[in-house]
């Protein structure tokens, strides 16, 4: 039998494992919705929705997706008051990749909910 401190530890590790794959469906989806966003603007965005998350998390996961291709990104500092900012944009292939993720991620929600329904 699991002690209490095991299972807190491994409840840790399987919540930070489900929380990083969302986390990368929840910045795909943002991007997408608003077409390009930069850095600080996906923070804000994800603390609205009760997702806070650092900026040490948030600007490997970015460029991770960038190197990947799934994001592309531009320097901009035209109406930014001179500060550069680093849009991010969906390409091609982030577009494909988030609708093959959306359409997994719903089919395990339903497969979620079904199985709850069963053990109840």
């Amino acid at each position: 039998m699991l002690g209490i401190l095991e299972m807190t530890l491994s409840t840790e590790n399987w919540r930070a494992q489900i929380r990083k794959g969302y986390l990368e469906l929840c910045i795909l989806l943002l991007i997408r919705e608003n077409q390009r966003l930069y850095g600080f603007e996906i923070l804000e965005r994800l603390g609205v929705f009760a997702l806070p998350l650092k900026e040490g998390t948030l600007y490997p996961l970015l460029n991770r997706m960038t190197t990947d291709g799934v994001l592309s990104s531009v320097w901009e500092t035209e109406g930014n008051k001179g500060h550069p900012r680093k849009f991010y944009s969906l390409t091609k292939e982030g577009r494909r990749f988030l609708d093959e993720m959306t359409e997994e991620f719903d089919s395990m929600v339903k497969i979620y909910q079904a199985v709850g329904r069963k053990v109840k």
